[in-house]
């Protein structure tokens, strides 16, 4: 009999391909401890089996020693990083199922790293024929209906495009990523003969870059004092406040010249405006929209937001979510989600008001994706989630409902108030109907302001009028929602890969923050490179490349031309580099320094007033805060093993020890202060991996 092997990115998506395509029940097997699954369909044996991601990366062939370098291959992963042991079991496994199969199939996620994942396994584990005679599934969800579908109009062959332009990311990543942090680091050592662990990116170095130019901004931000004038005013029991027209007196003067006229006279009533007008409908989820949108509503870093949504996605709760998508094609037939969305308690009632209507069509927005539609949720029941996947799993299935919701009608109100020549203004506003706000519920709040009802001409007494002294502010800092955003509007990275840069940028020392500071390290970096090398800053640069991936994909490039161009690219920078070794390496080190020591300082020793530093233990090697003034001092404090631990420059109100601040990836922050046995820390015993200290 026939024998087909369906190469699966996942172990829960395998589960599930292998459920949906059986005749019958898959049987599950097990084979070095890595679960499969076999089943018949259409007369032929078939193997569901899952990789575990990517099983192959790329790695340099001989030692590293000088740059440029480009002597690279794909190899197991368990070769190039040993914390990926884990990978050498799936590897075998593969490789023993490959040895009697006559056929193959592509089920990863349909993206390029989906694409990659599957395509160096048939190749590496499977063999090159097997690549010659593989198809390829496409689906954007994990349910039963939409996988036989896929299975059923399978593509006759690998998505060769797709993959393509997959193995021409990672070539320019590892070529620009592992030169550059080699010239870096290389520049330190032979300036001053010391080394310092930096790291430079094709994508990561312009987007330091762009938060480099935001903290020079602020730092260079002198602020202006401005006047600010505003009337209380007591309106039938209800006291309002009116705004002068002139948000902003920059002439103190002119403030009090306007503050004298309205001694002592009444607030005349001198128009009424009111406006009605429509709020549409929000478009469906993006990946790129959700992450902003999970930032704003719950305080979710995107990279935290797009594993949520990934294991949403696995549980075939929503659609795929790596998606630029704004628009909903009919073919997903969104009565049907309804009408399932129907038992829910929670959206039942909302359900029930979109289903009466005769029309179902969603307000769609601009973007579109070639591979996905936008996010959506697939009207499967979900079983356990957690608190956040709830969470997000709300925010998706409330943006979907309200994409077919009727507009919002509201009504603004703009009163105009004479007062002894001068003019201010009040403000309200009100829903009149909510239309599809029911449906996002909490996500669309707005304030209302109600004003008291009121005529031209009537006259008003006034409780106070006050002048306020305030200062204009600096630009905002990003946020890491914002500064995603920001990547995306300039083309910088992709959809997939844009939160992790953005992380990255913490792990290695050159930001910190919800609020996002720039350290020396980071500032200095950037300004190096663009005294030195301004293309490896360069956002035109790095897009430019962006486009070239993209024309890979639509057929219009070859990865070998696009590659050659990167590598004579890269020459001439690093070239230029090389000239300029030693003032790179002397600037580079003097701001390493500064950090690391910044970065190792958590606050004063109680005891003592000595600095609370940042120690590894030499026996256990982990990691606890220790008094600089040791032996004298010996007071410490244990501290969490895992994240990046970020000093706060404040103490604890309770105890009065240092707080600090510990970032883990893909997780929320969590505040807290070093002290284990005070008494704000019963619900953060619950969240911290391991506080024992050494």
């Amino acid at each position: 009999m026939p024998k087909t092997l369906i190469i699966c990115e996942k172990p829960t998506a395998t589960e599930k391909i292998a459920a949906a395509l059986a005749e019958g029940k898959p049987r599950r097997r097990k084979l070095m401890g890595v679960s499969y699954y076999e089943f018949e369909r259409d007369g032929m044996e078939m193997i569901a089996v899952s990789a575990l991601g990517h099983l192959f990366t790329l790695k340099n062939l001989r030692p590293m020693r000088d740059y440029p370098f480009y002597d690279i291959d794909w190899m197991p992963v368990y070769e190039a990083d040993k914390k990926a042991k884990r990978t050498q079991v799936f590897i075998d496994v593969i490789r023993e199922l490959a040895k009697d199969a006559t056929d193959y199939i592509s089920a990863c996620d349909y993206d390029v790293e989906g694409s990659l994942i599957a395509f160096n396994v048939l190749k590496y584990l499977c063999g090159e024929e097997a690549v010659k005679r593989a198809r390829r599934m496409k689906f954007s969800t994990l349910t039963t209906d939409e996988l036989r579908h896929s299975y059923e109009h399978m593509m006759p062959r690998l998505d060769f495009e797709l993959i393509d332009a997959g193995i021409t990311r990672h070539v320019l990543d590892w070529y620009w990523g592992m030169n550059l942090s080699k010239a870096m680091s290389a520049a330190v050592e032979a300036a001053e003969q010391r080394f310092a662990k930096l790291s430079a990116g094709r994508v990561q170095t312009p987007t330091l870059k762009i938060l480099v130019e935001r903290e020079l901004e602020i730092k260079a931000f002198k602020p202006e004092p401005f006047w600010v004038l505003s009337l209380i005013l007591n309106i039938d029991g209800h006291e309002v406040t009116a705004e002068h027209v002139r948000s902003r007196f920059f002439d103190r003067s002119d403030a009090e010249r306007a503050l004298a006229a309205c001694k002592e006279k009444l607030a005349r009533v001198s128009a009424v405006k009111v406006r009605r007008y429509q709020r549409l409908p929000p478009p469906p989820f993006n990946l790129g929209d959700l992450q902003s949108e999970a930032y704003r509503s719950f305080g979710y870093a995107p990279m935290r937001t797009q594993q949520i949504a990934q294991a949403l996605y696995q549980a075939a709760l929503i659609s795929y979510p790596r998606t630029s998508s704004q628009k909903l094609p009919s073919t997903i037939n969104y009565r049907r989600i309804i009408e399932q969305l129907r038992s829910s308690e929670q959206y039942g009632k909302f359900a029930s008001e979109l289903l009466s209507r005769l029309d179902l069509r969603p307000n769609e927005g601009k973007k579109v994706d070639p591979a996905h539609p936008a996010i959506f949720p697939t009207g499967e029941k979900p079983k356990a989630l957690s608190g956040a996947q709830q969470k997000i799993y709300d925010l998706v299935v409330r943006r979907f409902l309200s994409t077919f919701g009727k507009p919002a009608s509201l009504e603004s109100v703009r009163v105009e108030l004479d007062v002894g020549g001068e003019l201010f203004l009040l403000h309200g506003r009100r829903v009149l109907e909510e239309g599809w706000l029911r449906y996002y519920g909490r996500y669309g709040s707005m304030e209302e302001i109600v004003l008291p009802q009121l005529q031209e001409g009537r006259e008003l007494s006034i409780k106070e009028v006050k002048m306020e002294e305030r200062k204009t502010q600096p630009p905002p800092r990003y946020n890491p929602a914002s500064i995603v955003k920001e990547m995306e509007s300039k083309n910088l990275g992709t959809k997939s890969t844009r939160a992790g840069i953005v992380q990255n940028l913490y792990k290695r020392g050159y930001i910190f923050g919800n609020q996002i500071t720039v350290t020396e390290l980071g500032v200095e970096v950037v300004n190096t490179l663009l005294r030195y090398c301004p293309e490896i800053v360069s956002e035109e640069l790095t897009a430019e490349f962006e486009h070239e991936m993209e024309a890979i994909q639509e057929g219009k490039r070859s990865r070998e031309e696009v590659i050659a161009k990167a590598r004579a690219e890269l020459d001439k920078i690093l070239m230029k580099f090389k000239e300029h070794q030693m003032e790179i390496g002397r600037s580079l080190m003097k701001s390493y320094r500064i950090t690391l020591m910044k970065q190792r300082v958590l606050g004063k020793c109680p005891k003592c007033g000595g600095d609370l530093r940042v120690t590894i233990s030499r026996i256990t090697h982990k990691r606890f805060a220790g008094c600089s003034n040791y032996p004298k001092c010996t007071n410490s404090f244990p501290l969490p093993q895992d994240g990046t631990i970020i000093p706060l420059g404040s103490i604890c109100k309770e105890c009065g020890t240092p707080m600090i601040q510990v970032n883990r990836a893909g997780r929320r922050p969590y505040k807290m202060c070093l002290n284990p046995n005070c008494r704000t820390k019963s619900d953060w015993r619950r969240d911290v991996v391991d506080t024992r200290k050494k």
